[in-house]
């Protein structure tokens, strides 16, 4: 049946293309089988006679043959039968799924002529003539473009949940990163006017564009992708991804991009722990994640100044890519900076082998390249000190003793508010070195920076649950109070001038912090104490709003409540106060007190 196909051409007949989509059909997954993939699974179950029938006829098809029967399948509204045609495709190029023979899909069951697409050089030299009285110039030409097009139209037909993990999706992926390299630079001429087969850059530009939405829809092949999991020797995933961040792209090129990563964040918690296809998505999130880090950590230089673009940032020229790095990675500020998974609710944050973990200077490199672009900031750096926050009360909550005071959660959430100040001071600081670069698309200074994420926070942020203690204690991180609190732990230029009460209202706020965990433990208010009487909603109500204590009067007012929560903890029987300040702070200087660039 697949000589058939190969040997219509242009024109298969009519019970030929009926008798594919009847067989193709027959031969596709199960509802359970395509769950067993997505929960991370393998099929072991296919019949070694299916598995014969559709290696056969792939083989026997060839790129031609299937090529040519996708399209007349679509030209003819038989989109049913294409789709088939697809999904079996993905299916005997899926390593997890096999026969109880043992047969396996994968790279050595895709038709050479499929798999000649995705080898060899990327490019080639053309002659490229403007007009027809105009000397041909050198040009580029990408080999197998117009193909490579064709297969990623009709690979669009499979459905999503049955490609799951076909090394077709790896190829396209891989592949297009190879383009990217060889295309982002915009003096390159492309195309070659002897061939119509051949793309010009606009061509180039929908072929990356689609490549990069048929197989970013592959979860677990940009897991892989980003993990280097499964590839093959010699793989380095900064080939592939660093082109796709770096490229200047058209109109829905940069979605696509963003779309490879917007599972990530939606993946990070299982949502039923005991659940394992929940759990294993949520490890495959933490481990692409991770590999994302890396990415922005080892090259935030050249994505802060990306190479040919006059020191342009990746949130000017990919603002939308850049938010979606912030949204992916935004689970994962705490474990950045050592808060166990048994807090964040995630996995596999630490690489494939479990054991690497970011080293601390990492980290501000991180935000920084998030930091070029205004939106993504002001949304990340909301949830890192909104993180901050919640490990503050969670120290007041969670029954910490002498022999484990717990002083660590102090030190996380000073590294936290240290790593947003750093954060910024590295993309400014890279910014004042591009002389032809204003970066529009980021803050004019540290100040705005602030001023954006209590604005962020003010007009209803969604923070992400982080500390376990905290949030078995029943505090409401959509709480005005709970948000008015991290607002005013964000440094107000305006309090600068005088140092001294700058550093007490911190101070004051960080008490504050603490209180507001021991008052959502304590039932919704602190028990009665004259000294914070000042300071409640009503008679021996829950404690204003940070906003609402400062708003009249503040370098009266902030004294008198850092005086009042500290006399409310004693007497209360909290032990160890300061010295959670001091590993606080000392987390905060820590990050401060960090060296680059040497």
């Amino acid at each position: 049946m697949g000589e058939q196909v190969a040997q219509g051409g242009s024109d298969i007949p009519q019970d030929v293309r009926d008798r594919v989509a009847r067989e193709i059909a027959a031969a596709g997954l199960t509802p359970a089988q395509v769950k067993t993939l997505a929960d991370g699974g393998k099929v072991t179950d296919i019949p070694q006679g299916t598995m014969d029938f559709l290696q056969q006829f792939y083989t026997a098809a060839g790129k031609d043959g299937f090529l040519a029967l996708s399209e007349q399948y679509s030209e003819n509204g038989r989109t049913e039968a294409a789709s088939a045609l697809s999904n079996g495709l993905a299916v005997v190029s899926n390593y997890n799924v096999g026969s109880a023979a043992g047969d396996v899909g994968g790279q050595s069951h895709i038709p050479e002529s499929l798999r000649g697409l995705f080898e060899g050089p990327v490019t080639s030299t053309g002659n490229l003539t403007k007009g027809a009285h105009d000397a041909p110039q050198q040009s580029m030409v990408v080999n197998n473009g117009h193909d490579l097009a064709r297969f990623t139209q009709a690979f669009a037909l499979a459905d999503p949940a049955v490609q799951q993990g076909s090394e077709l999706s790896e190829n396209l992926l891989s592949r297009a990163g190879e383009i990217a390299s060889a295309t982002n630079d915009k003096s390159l001429l492309i195309g070659d006017s002897f061939d119509h087969n051949v793309l010009g850059r606009d061509g180039v530009d929908t072929l990356l564009q689609d490549m990069i939405g048929v197989g970013g829809r592959d979860h677990v092949a940009v897991h892989n992708i980003l993990s280097g999991e499964g590839m093959p020797t010699g793989y380095n995933r900064d080939d592939v991804v660093m082109p796709l961040l770096q490229r200047d792209w058209a109109e829905g090129g940069e979605q696509n991009v963003a779309g490879m990563f917007d599972w990530i964040a939606d993946d990070a918690r299982p949502s039923d722990p005991s659940d394992p296809g929940e759990v294993f998505r949520s490890q495959q999130a933490g481990e692409s994640a991770f590999g994302l880090a890396q990415i922005l950590a080892a090259k935030d230089a050249e994505l802060l100044d990306i190479p040919g673009m006059k020191g342009q940032a990746i949130g000017e020229v990919n603002p939308e890519i850049t938010q979606a790095l912030g949204t992916s990675l935004a689970p994962y500020i705490g474990n950045m900076v050592g808060v166990p998974e048994s807090f964040t609710g995630t996995n596999a944050f630490s690489g494939e082998s479990g054991h690497a973990h970011l080293r601390l200077e990492e980290v501000p490199r991180i935000f920084s390249v998030i930091d070029s672009n205004a939106d993504a900031a002001g949304y990340f750096n909301a949830q890192a000190l909104g993180v901050s926050a919640q490990l503050e009360q969670a120290w007041a909550v969670d029954g910490q003793t002498h022999q484990n005071p717990h002083y660590q959660y102090g030190g996380w959430a000073g590294n936290l508010q240290g790593v947003v100040d750093k954060g910024f001071d590295l993309e400014f600081a890279d910014r004042l070195g591009d002389e032809t670069s204003q970066n529009a698309a980021g803050f004019e200074s540290k100040g705005v920076a602030y001023d954006t994420i209590r604005t962020v926070i003010s007009k209803g942020v969604e923070f992400i649950p982080v500390a376990g203690p905290l949030i078995s204690s029943g505090i409401d991180l959509a709480d005005p109070t709970f948000k008015s609190a991290v607002m005013g732990s964000i440094p107000d230029s305006t309090l600068q001038a005088n140092t001294d009460f700058a550093d007490n209202a911190l101070l004051a706020n960080q008490y504050y912090q603490i209180a507001l965990g021991l008052q959502a433990a304590n039932g919704g208010a602190l028990e009665p104490y004259e000294g914070l009487d000042l300071f409640r909603d009503g008679e021996n109500g829950p404690l204003l709003s940070y906003n609402e204590i400062g708003a009249e009067n503040p370098y009266q007012r902030i004294p008198l409540l850092q005086s009042g929560l500290v006399g409310y903890m004693t007497d209360s029987g909290i032990t160890g106060l300061g010295n959670f300040i001091d590993a606080l702070n000392a987390g905060r200087d820590q990050v401060k007190d960090l060296r680059y660039g040497q």
